[in-house]
């Protein structure tokens, strides 16, 4: 038992930090520009959330989740990390999910857009992943080629998701939906802190805003997808 206390939380990441930033760069490098195009989808789920079509705005989020677990963790991640593959997996299911609440959750018609106070937390935190998460990097990061952004790497990815989920999703369906991304932010955090990264706190912080702001809203039927 005393041998587990000597451990830190870099022991158990099997990498250093600037083979993890070399992974970022190589990722970077090998598909720019899909990044642009990435954002622009995620960006276009938002609005379609905030007008209320969520079932359209479900279904643009599940490419992120797919290609996430494909280029990031079997392509790349798995080269330094022997969970990824089943990380993959993870993300790969969680695209399963979303197009399978797109397809069958709720009523066929399309919502009123609500405009309660969740409705603008969530839409400012997936703002911020899909415009200022890059950003991080950039300036108070390792450098922009380092760069993490929505749909090729799985922190903004979640984040965002977590952000479009709290618009359209209520109850059941909502925390169902926000295991995979709230799991990946906590396993993302946690990295990032073992690797002394600066903006580490930031998947939690996400994690922790989503869920208080969907806590304070429980019981006042602001719309949304309900099971």
């Amino acid at each position: 038992m005393n041998d587990w206390q000597t451990y830190r939380l870099e022991d158990f990441i099997p990498f250093t930090p600037d083979i993890y930033w070399r992974l970022l760069e190589r990722i970077n490098e090998t598909f720019w520009p899909l990044h642009i195009l990435a954002v622009a989808i995620g960006l276009t789920a938002l609005l379609l959330a905030l007008r209320g079509h969520q079932r359209m705005a479900l279904a643009l989020l599940a490419p992120a989740w797919l290609t996430s677990g494909i280029l990031f963790h079997w392509t790349y991640y798995a080269e330094l990390n022997w969970a990824a593959p089943w990380l993959g997996w993870a993300f790969i299911a969680q695209a399963v999910l979303l197009l399978a609440l797109a397809l069958f959750a709720g009523s066929s018609r399309t919502h009123e857009p609500s405009k309660g106070l969740s409705t603008w937390i969530g839409a400012t935190v997936a703002l911020v992943s899909l415009l200022g998460y890059p950003l991080i990097a950039a300036t108070i990061g390792p450098g922009l080629s380092h760069a993490e952004t929505y749909g090729l790497h799985p922190d903004p990815t979640a984040i965002a998701t977590l952000g479009v989920l709290l618009i359209i999703l209520r109850g059941t369906t909502l925390w169902l939906a926000m295991i995979i991304p709230i799991l990946w932010c906590v396993i993302g955090s946690l990295t990032l802190m073992a690797i002394g990264a600066t903006g580490a706190l930031i998947p939690l912080a996400a994690v922790a805003i989503v869920a208080a702001a969907s806590i304070a809203r429980k019981g006042k039927g602001d719309g949304g997808i309900k099971l």
